[in-house]
């Protein structure tokens, strides 16, 4: 397996690549790899500040003869998703992600490989470092916590921003230019229920697990019809307890609210006499999963084994409850904007958890505008209020809406076109990117996103192709020497 990372080209760029992947960087973790971009300044001799909430800027001179050149803001963060298969045993607080080559794609074994946003970051600190690039006044954002709600956006000051044109790298096809994201809001729902004794002879538990789903990042992968774990057991569950009845005693699913969930367990409780009633009916259900799923989820495990029967219980009528309002409320796409090819609103039920007695439930709902993705947040919010759950509703963040007489778009436009002999496709992404943020703090900024290609991100099945990054700085060096004076 080859490992060695650091010897790809363009090396000023791996080299940092593989020094990130050696640094602990989840989301709300962000302490050792803010350290280390501290350090990369230093060396360089680089004017920065740490803002209050943890955003990092770097600010970098323009060569001779372009200080009059509009300012370039380059953006990118610094933070990671904390993915991993479920038998994975690596801790995202203290490991080093283990990453390979494989042809012509960097992989980690297991986990997410943190280049959702690691490339960006390492490009812009390449710029930050080369002394063969024509450019003129430079600044670099690194923003903290962008996985896990976007606080270091949420919390950008003016003074953070000072450039006429951004450029964020955290865009993952190298052959598009975006220029429009979808804004998002979080819903999240809190059920009490009631634990309760109950007479356990006859009784059986059964602990049902569904894993090794393919997921992936709830916005650019949503259209392509991965399965959520947590919907695919809230179907089985209704199915069961329809025809069977069941108790609920467990239940847990997905780890972050922007990630299809992996995996979702159960435990349940059953009348011992309808063992084999449940068992056929959790058959069908796998074979029907293979057949719905059958070119999609080929690695999925579905196992049912019987558990160590729990001293308490949900009550029948709150199982019920609880099984119904998971089973309807809404996830996937919802509406398709036919005229670019990208899902228009979508939603996703990215975490269940019971922890004591208190079910948690995280939802994210997407939509560039805001009417659009609180009609989505409102029918989640009418699904569980049904059953008597509080619904709140979190992290806001607008959307970024197209402008296609950018200045800098065309100047993409115009450098890809002549270093790569083909037009660089417009596009726009149903993820959620900084860039609506930051607009809404510096309305008259003009902006693109670009990137590396990365498939899968959020994922343990990330990957970054090589061949992308090269042609990312190539372009990227190309634009800025070709950025305008101010008029």
């Amino acid at each position: 397996m080859n490992t060695n990372i650091a010897n790809l080209e363009p090396k000023q760029i791996w080299h940092l690549f593989a020094e990130l992947l050696q640094i602990p960087r989840p989301s709300k973790h962000e302490e050792q790899i803010r350290k280390w971009i501290i350090s990369q300044a230093t060396k360089l001799n680089l004017a920065y500040v740490v803002t209050p909430i943890g955003n990092i800027v770097i600010q970098k001179p323009a060569t001779s003869g372009l200080e009059s050149c509009k300012k370039v803001t380059l953006q990118c963060h610094m933070d990671m998703v904390p993915a991993k298969l479920a038998t994975s045993t690596h801790d995202f607080l203290t490991d080093p992600i283990s990453a390979y080559i494989d042809g012509d794609w960097v992989k980690a074994n297991g986990t997410t490989l943190g280049a959702d946003n690691g490339i960006g970051l390492a490009i812009g600190l390449a710029v930050m470092a080369a002394n063969d690039i024509a450019h003129g006044p430079l600044e670099l954002l690194i923003t903290t916590d962008e996985e896990a709600g976007m606080s270091g956006a949420f919390n950008l000051r003016k003074e953070d921003i000072t450039g006429d044109i951004l450029i964020n790298l955290d865009s993952e096809n190298d052959q598009e230019v975006c220029i429009s994201c979808a804004g998002g809001v979080d819903t999240e729902i809190e059920y009490t229920v009631n634990l309760v004794d109950y007479d356990s002879s006859g009784q059986i538990a059964l602990k049902i697990y569904l894993g090794d789903l393919v997921s992936g990042h709830s916005g650019v992968d949503i259209h392509l019809g991965r399965a959520n774990a947590n919907k695919e057991i809230a179907s089985l569950l209704y199915i069961l307890n329809k025809k069977v009845g069941i108790r609920l005693a467990h239940i847990s699913g997905g780890k972050l609210r922007n990630v299809i969930p992996t995996y979702c367990e159960v435990i349940i409780v059953i009348d011992e006499n309808k063992l084999d009633q449940v068992i056929a009916l959790c058959k069908e259900f796998r074979n029907n999963f293979m057949i719905q799923y059958q070119d999609i989820e080929t690695k999925f495990k579905f196992d049912v084994e019987q558990a160590v029967l729990p001293k308490q219980l949900i009550s029948q009528e709150q199982t019920s409850k609880i099984i119904n309002a998971i089973n309807g409320c809404f996830n996937g796409i919802y509406q398709i904007n036919w005229s670019i090819g990208i899902a228009q609103m979508s939603s996703n039920l990215g975490i269940i958890k019971l922890d004591n007695n208190r079910i948690k439930i995280v939802t994210l709902q997407r939509a560039p505008d805001t009417f659009a993705k609180y009609k989505l947040a409102y029918m989640l919010a009418s699904s569980f209020e049904a059953i008597g759950a509080t619904v709140t509703h979190l992290s806001d963040y607008p959307g970024w809406l197209p402008n296609l007489n950018s200045e800098i778009l065309a100047i993409v436009k115009d450098s890809y076109k002549r270093l790569f002999q083909h037009e660089i496709k417009i596009s726009a992404t149903h993820g959620g990117l900084e860039c609506g943020l930051i607009m809404a703090k510096a309305p008259f900024i003009d902006a693109v996103s670009i990137g590396a290609t990365i498939l899968d991100p959020h994922s343990a099945n990330e990957r970054l192709n090589i061949k992308s990054v090269a042609k990312i700085w190539k372009l990227l060096k190309d634009i800025l020497g070709n950025i305008p004076f101010k008029s």
